[in-house]
């Protein structure tokens, strides 16, 4: 299991989640891909498999500046179980760019390089039930923050 890089990045979501999309993103006339993938799950995908939701903090309606590490791996990496949620994608770069956008109308977005490829991906989340229960506190989230989140690239995808 040969980790490749491991770039740690920052971004944000809004209505609970975030969409996950390559930039060159051919998208449909009406982008119907938004509602197929934020189909109430927690992470799922359009049907073309192009855009992904991620529902990244449980019930946190909103976040900013959330950590996010991506690691590439040439084999299929191990399963963290100290994650609180685990879920498994296909994802398709042609760009080079990895698009994570604010879901539900937000104006949050972020870029970030990404190896070009059919990827299988898994994000695993961890922290979320300290996040919920500090967002619903008086002082809100506190730094550091106790969330985190890892998105785990290994290729090649086996396809939808």
């Amino acid at each position: 299991m040969a980790l490749q890089s491991r770039p740690e990045h920052l971004f944000s979501w809004w209505h609970q989640g975030v969409m996950l999309f390559d930039r060159d993103y051919p998208w449909s006339d009406g982008f119907d891909e938004y509602v197929e993938a934020a189909s109430g799950e927690w992470l799922d995908q359009s049907r073309s498999g192009g855009v992904t939701f991620v529902a990244p903090g449980g019930a946190v309606f909103d976040s900013r500046s959330a950590p996010l590490t991506l690691d590439v791996h040439s084999d299929e990496p191990p399963i963290d179980e100290q994650a609180e949620s685990i879920g498994e994608f296909d994802l398709h770069i042609t760009s080079g760019v990895l698009v994570m956008e604010e879901s539900g109308g937000g104006d949050g977005r972020t870029e970030i390089a990404a190896p070009l490829g059919a990827w299988r991906a898994r994000w695993s989340g961890f922290g979320e039930a300290a996040l919920e229960e500090q967002d619903q506190s008086e002082n809100g989230v506190e730094t550091p923050r106790p969330d985190r989140d890892r998105l785990p690239f290994r290729g090649p995808s086996t396809g939808r």
